[in-house]
C-alpha cells in the first residue's frame, strides 16, 4: 500500500506552498526495514531534497523523540520519478514520520513539511510471502528433473537408433601409461578439470582402469560421454573407446 499526499505547508508564503501543491508525494514502507519516498517526474524539478525523522510516543514524556533519521537528496529520474530510497530505516505502525521536502526550481528553493502518523497501509506487503529462497529452490528443484528426464529421454532414443553396440566408455590414449599414471582416477579427474565446460562432469566419472596404451574411463551417461567428446574436441587428447574396438 501507498501513501499519498499533496505536498503543502501553511507557514510558508502562499507562492511557495501553491507551488508544491503540484506535487504529490507517495510513501512505502518495507518490513522489517527501507523506506521509498517518491514523486513523479515533472520538468519543475531540477533536484528533489529529503529531510525525514521518525519518533515514537514515549508515555512518561509528552514530546516524540525523534530517533532515527534520513537525509538525502536526488538529481536523477529513476523509472519515471525522483525517487529516495533507504534499505536501513526502521519504521513500524505507530511511529510518527515527520518530513520536509525541498524543491530546486530555476535557482530558487521551494519547502513543504508534513506529519503523519504510521498505519498498516503504508507497509509493502506483497501477496506472496513465500521466501524467495525457497522459491528460488523449488524453481531449481524443477529444473534439475526436467533435465533428468529429457537426458533419459535422449538416451533410450541413442540407444534405439545404435542398438546395444554403443557404450559410455572413452579412452586417454598413453604410452606406457601402467608406468607413469599412478592414480587413475586423478588422472581422467584431473584432466577433465582443465577444461572449464566439463568441470560439471568430473563427479560423473564412474570408473577409470589402467591399460597398455591408456587410461580409460566410463561416464554415467551417454550424454556425458558426448559432451566430453564434443567440448574437449582440440583440448583433450580423448577419443570414444567403441571407434578402438
Amino acid at each position: 500500500m501507498l501513501g499519498q499526499w499533496a505536498l503543502e505547508d501553511k507557514s510558508q508564503p502562499p507562492e511557495n506552498s501553491a507551488f508544491m501543491k503540484q506535487f504529490v508525494v507517495e510513501i512505502q514502507i518495507r518490513e522489517p526495514s527501507g523506506i521509498m519516498i517518491w514523486t513523479r517526474n515533472n520538468p519543475l524539478i531540477e533536484n528533489f531534497e529529503l529531510e525525514l525523522y521518525v519518533g515514537r510516543n514515549n508515555h512518561s514524556h509528552p514530546e516524540l523523540h525523534w530517533e532515527r533519521e534520513l537525509f538525502a537528496n536526488t538529481s536523477t529520474v529513476v523509472d519515471g520519478k525522483f525517487l529516495i530510497q533507504d534499505d536501513n530505516v526502521v519504521v513500524e505502525i505507530g511511529d510518527t514520520i515527520r518530513y520536509r521536502l525541498t524543491v530546486l526550481h530555476q535557482n530558487l528553493l521551494y519547502s513543504a513539511s508534513r506529519r503523519i502518523v504510521v498505519t498498516d497501509q503504508l507497509f509493502y506487503r506483497p501477496k506472496n510471502n513465500d521466501c524467495f529462497s525457497q522459491c528460488l529452490d523449488g524453481e531449481q528443484d524443477q529444473v534439475h528433473e526436467e533435465v533428468a528426464q529429457l537426458k533419459d529421454i535422449i538416451e533410450k532414443k541413442i540407444m534405439q537408433c545404435t542398438g546395444s553396440q554403443i557404450s559410455k566408455y572413452l579412452f586417454f590414449p598413453l604410452e606406457n601409461a601402467v608406468n607413469l599414471v599412478s592414480n587413475p582416477d586423478l588422472y581422467v579427474k584431473s584432466r577433465l578439470w582443465h577444461v572449464d565446460e566439463l568441470k560439471p562432469l568430473v563427479n560423473n566419472v564412474v570408473i577409470t582402469y589402467l591399460a597398455p596404451h591408456g587410461v580409460g574411463f566410463e561416464m554415467y551417461t551417454l550424454i556425458d560421454k558426448f559432451k566430453v567428446l564434443e567440448l574437449g574436441e582440440g583440448r583433450l587428447d580423448v577419443v570414444d573407446f567403441d571407434s578402438l574396438i
